[in-house]
């Protein structure tokens, strides 16, 4: 699965940089106090009182001081003198903290009445390497005993992914059987991956002895889910809106819609669009937000459409007689279906015309509908020039501003002429006639539904990277 594979690439990434955070936090805390003292110790121990002898002089503790000074290490010419029991501290010290210690032993020192501490501090010279020596070496001894707990680590994120991987293919055939939305299978095997996934990361970090950032990042989960709501809204609604789309299936593959001015049939239904195919041929991708929430036609939801044209007679024709001819050719045709049966009526009164306008209803899985109310025009024309009745033009107004040419034809053979010219345009109309009743014909598509053949064509250029998440 892809998905997991990102995940758990993911996972390793944010369990390698929890290691180095740890690493650098502890390089940071033992820089704050190398670069003061080069040791981080916690504060020195001191006896609460340094005995000598029941009665010392002065000269005993002069010399019990210097004896402990020398024995830590920490000074360089230690000396010390006392006089009445007042203490004199002279020397350098290593650093401050290791000062302050030589002046409490000697005040917890018997028979010491005051302390005067002439004790310097060791300068840094400008150019010490030694703090960074010894970062450096900090930074390799971390480094080698985090070295166990990565490679537990690792060894338990992929045991989750493992898990986890299982976890989704269980959850995918078990809801294979109870639901028939692939959408919905994915949606749900993604969801147990991943909280598979999640309590592998928290073990991890657990036996890692990240017990704190855990914690941070279990808590700090619901946080990065709202960030990431608000900074990839659109893809997020597009995603629901294909899991609504595929619980509420307005369409199948291969139905004829029209939604936001786009008309075409559905090829494919992913987690970020739905996919059309024009009736010109041309690939739309629409949002899948768009398509929930748009105003949808479903052309193919009922194969029985209902089609209507307008034809215009003259106002001297009988209307009846021109409804029952169309009526009649409407009946006998066997594209359009008896019930609903059609009709024909009168729809308005032109300038030089009676318009009836002509319902009727068909299949559209068997018949091409733009077909069909070819034919029936096409008929209904014929029947009704056939029946004398006059299919005028709207009413024009020609006007001749220099009058209208007369011209006197010769009476020799012109009878002659008229006649035969008369015959051949008999001959023709009746041709024409015989040709324009027929039910169909090949400049008409032999009224076959072309749908299918339209989206055999488009198959080709289609890519199955992405599952289609209806049928």
């Amino acid at each position: 699965m892809p998905y997991l594979k990102k995940l758990f690439f993911a996972c390793s990434i944010v369990l390698v940089a929890s290691f180095g955070s740890a690493i650098v936090s502890a390089q940071d805390q033992a820089a704050e106090t190398v670069i003061l003292d080069q040791e981080d110790e916690a504060e020195i121990e001191t006896p609460d009182k340094v005995e000598v002898d029941p009665v010392a002089v002065d000269e005993d503790i002069s010399a019990r001081l210097e004896n402990i000074f020398s024995a830590t290490g920490w000074f360089e010419g230690a000396e010390v003198r006392t006089d009445e029991g007042v203490v004199f501290l002279t020397g350098i010290a290593d650093n401050e903290k290791h000062r302050e210690w030589a002046e409490r032993v000697s005040q917890r020192t018997s028979d010491v009445v005051a302390v005067v501490n002439q004790i310097r501090v060791k300068d840094r010279p400008i150019w010490d390497f030694q703090p960074a020596v010894f970062q450096l070496r900090q930074l390799g001894r971390n480094f080698v005993q985090l070295l166990p707990l990565l490679a537990i680590g690792t060894l338990v994120i992929f045991l989750s992914y493992l898990a986890a991987k299982l976890g989704a293919t269980v959850a995918r055939r078990v809801t294979a059987r109870r639901l028939d939305s692939q959408l919905l299978q994915q949606v749900i095997a993604s969801v147990v991956a991943v909280l598979v996934m999640l309590v592998g990361i928290y073990i991890a970090l657990k036996v890692s002895g990240l017990s704190r950032l855990a914690v941070t990042v279990l808590g700090g989960t619901g946080l990065i889910g709202l960030a990431l709501g608000f900074a990839f809204r659109d893809i997020a609604e597009n995603y629901l809106a294909s899991i609504l789309i595929s619980l509420n299936r307005p369409f199948r593959v291969g139905d004829l819609i029209e939604l936001e001015g786009q008309k075409g049939f559905v090829r494919r239904v992913t987690t970020r669009g739905t996919l059309l195919l024009t009736v010109d041929g041309n690939h739309i991708q629409i949002p899948n937000s768009t398509v929930y929430k748009a105003i949808l036609t479903n052309y193919s939801s009922s194969p029985r459409v209902r089609k209507e044209f307008v034809m215009g007679i003259g106002y001297d024709d009988s209307v009846t007689e021109a409804q029952e001819i169309v009526h009649e050719v409407l009946t006998g045709h066997e594209a359009v279906l008896s019930e609903p049966s059609p009709l024909v009526l009168v729809d308005s009164l032109g300038a030089s015309t009676v318009n009836l306008v002509t319902r009727f209803w068909l299949d559209t899985e068997r018949f091409d509908a733009a077909s069909v109310c070819s034919v029936l025009m096409r008929q209904a024309k014929t029947a009704l020039s056939d029946a004398d009745i006059s299919m005028p033009d709207e009413a024009r107004e020609v006007v001749f501003p220099d009058g209208v040419p007369v011209a006197m034809l010769e009476t020799g053979g012109a009878a002659e002429r008229e006649t035969n010219r008369d015959s051949r345009v008999a001959h023709d109309r009746a041709a024409n006639t015989r040709s324009d009743k027929a039910d169909s014909n090949t400049a008409e598509g032999n009224l076959a539904n072309k749908d299918e053949t339209i989206q055999d064509h488009a198959k080709e250029a289609e890519s199955d990277a992405e599952p289609n998440l209806i049928s």
